[in-house]
């Protein structure tokens, strides 16, 4: 019994050590992953980002998913407003907009089924304003990211795409 007393402080260090290790990573290891992300991307803010269709060999994780198409931005509201817009395929081709802070967590996501008009228009703040429409989003971060995926299938919905990523549309206000 007493050999098992002796070895009790040596476990509180030990989990001690271990809860402030995972309390670390759970804090601050996405926004260091945010920080490198942004500066691997080579991109100023507020630029969209077009990477190549992706294949078998540029998976090097599960993700990302290899039916689909991506468009990228980081943003910086820190000046004003970020307002992106664009097009919408038809309903037949799922694509989504999604808003991530950043520590790398969703705060706003919407796709094209959502009974939207085909156009989509939606205007970042990071001010305290409420938004009054589902056009104003709230930055939960001055700095994050924006992702637009579009499900591709067929040929034709790869032109598509790649037809509605050329008009993707970046305005800073």
């Amino acid at each position: 019994m007493r050999k098992v007393t002796k070895l009790v402080p040596y476990f509180i260090v030990v989990f001690g050590i271990a809860f402030f290790v995972q309390l670390f990573i759970i804090r601050y290891l996405p926004y260091g992953l945010y920080r490198v992300a942004k500066v691997l991307s080579g991109k100023p803010y507020n630029t969209f980002i077009h990477p190549p269709k992706t294949n078998a060999k540029l998976r090097k994780v599960v993700l990302p998913n290899p039916d689909f198409i991506y468009s990228a931005l980081f943003y910086d509201v820190s000046n004003g407003y970020v307002v992106v817009s664009g097009e919408w395929p038809d309903t037949s081709q799922y694509a989504c907009i999604g808003f991530y802070g950043n520590n790398l967590q969703p705060y706003y996501v919407v796709n094209n089924r959502h009974n939207l008009d085909g156009q989509f228009r939606f205007r970042l703040t990071s001010s305290s304003e409420s938004p009054t429409d589902m056009s104003v989003v709230k930055a939960q971060s001055e700095k994050g990211s924006i992702l637009i995926r579009m499900l591709v299938t067929d040929s034709l919905q790869i032109v598509s795409a790649h037809h509605i990523q050329q008009g993707l549309k970046i305005e800073v206000l």
